[in-house]
């Protein structure tokens, strides 16, 4: 074996008071991204990326969007 090719990548962001789990993996030579929160998969429209690293920045871009647009959790001030 001359490389090692692992076909996956986990990650998981802790965004103001919600949990997602992001996984990018390899699929015909392009990476695919699967959102998951609360054990639910998120359905999105992102495109394939050429790496892992470009399909996680762009799933945890996709999670903040909405994050961001709810506001702040109740009960908390700043």
């Amino acid at each position: 074996m001359d490389s090692l090719d692992l076909t996956e990548r986990d990650m998981t962001v802790v965004y103001r008071d919600r949990t997602f789990v992001l996984r990018a993996y390899r699929g015909a030579q392009q990476w695919l991204g699967i959102i998951i929160e609360n054990r639910t998969p998120i359905r999105y429209g992102l495109a394939p990326a050429v790496d892992a690293a470009t399909c996680l920045a762009a799933a945890v871009g996709f999670v903040a969007a909405p994050v961001d647009a709810a506001g702040e959790p109740r009960g908390i001030t700043r």
